[in-house]
């Protein structure tokens, strides 16, 4: 069994350990710098001298952060076409990676999900989230990641300007509700439809953004049912075989915050000593059987 693992930085710690797990499985796995390839519209991938790169190993994995997304998607689906598999198909890495495509999905299952506002005139919007959703509301841009591009607004004045700034320079933004929690999230990572591994993520320092890229604490969580459910539904609305599900417990329960196509899992494995790294593995191997 062949894995493909497509990655605009192949040397980050959660790579290392799928590259880690799947040597001790026997199953031969390349994570690639998927900046050095191109996709061309028929379905082949290519090499930076407009050679053939090879035929696409059975299953691919495309973990793509929020450096040049699209770019490398293109090659995701070169690579399917090309017939091999994947758990995230490209469609639902985007509606991951896209707060107001999340809402709409998750909104349309009956998922709970944070109150979202779009639109495009700053002053109309902020019009519309104070009207509809309580202070403070939380901006963020629509391809936010680890807590960079989400701003807490407490007045209206603060919304206004928050949002002429980033229309200013050309961002695409959601509006939504604060959950209030106390600064705490909840972390379910999801690999074929089954939570592997939860933490609870908590703020410190004054900080009220829990996840561990802002310095939050993480420890250990055993998910009940409900939770683990929820998670796994969240998942499946949007197409990912494996994703973190962002899961914010609100005074009038929990919902789902956001869902990340491509997480980091390396503090998640410490937290709660689940070997996160075979699980994503082992899913892949079975998606290729």
């Amino acid at each position: 069994m062949s894995v493909l693992i497509l990655s605009a930085r192949p040397g980050t710690a959660s790579n290392r350990r799928l590259e880690q797990a799947a040597a001790a499985a026997r199953v031969k796995l390349t994570v690639v710098d998927a900046t050095t390839l191109v996709a061309d519209a028929s379905g082949v991938l290519l090499t930076g001298d407009r050679e053939r790169w090879g035929t696409p190993p059975p299953v691919v994995l495309a973990r793509v952060g929020n450096w040049r997304p699209d770019s490398l998607l293109a090659l995701l689906e070169a690579a399917t076409a090309a017939g091999a598999t994947t758990p995230n198909p490209a469609s639902a890495v985007r509606t991951g990676r896209d707060h107001w495509r999340t809402a709409r999905i998750l909104a349309a299952a009956g998922i709970p999900f944070p109150t979202t506002v779009a639109g495009a005139d700053p002053e109309v919007l902020a019009g519309v989230a104070a009207s509809r959703l309580r202070f403070p509301v939380v901006v963020k841009q629509r391809r936010s990641r680890m807590g960079v591009g989400v701003i807490r607004c407490a007045r209206r004045d603060h919304l206004e300007a928050v949002l002429d700034s980033l229309w200013r320079l050309g961002d695409e933004v959601v509006v939504q509700e604060y959950v209030e929690t106390g600064g705490a999230s909840l972390r379910c990572f999801v690999v074929g439809g089954e939570t592997v591994a939860a933490a609870r993520f908590t703020a410190t320092g004054g900080e009220w953004r829990s996840n561990a890229a802002r310095g939050g604490r993480v420890e250990a969580l055993q998910p009940d049912a409900a939770l683990a459910g929820l998670a796994a539904a969240a998942a499946r609305t949007a197409g990912l075989g494996v994703c973190g599900v962002d899961l914010l417990p609100g005074n009038d329960g929990v919902v789902v915050g956001e869902l990340n196509p491509t997480p980091g899992f390396v503090a998640l494995e410490k937290a709660t000593g689940a070997d996160v790294a075979s699980a994503v593995v082992d899913h892949l191997v079975a998606l290729g059987g």
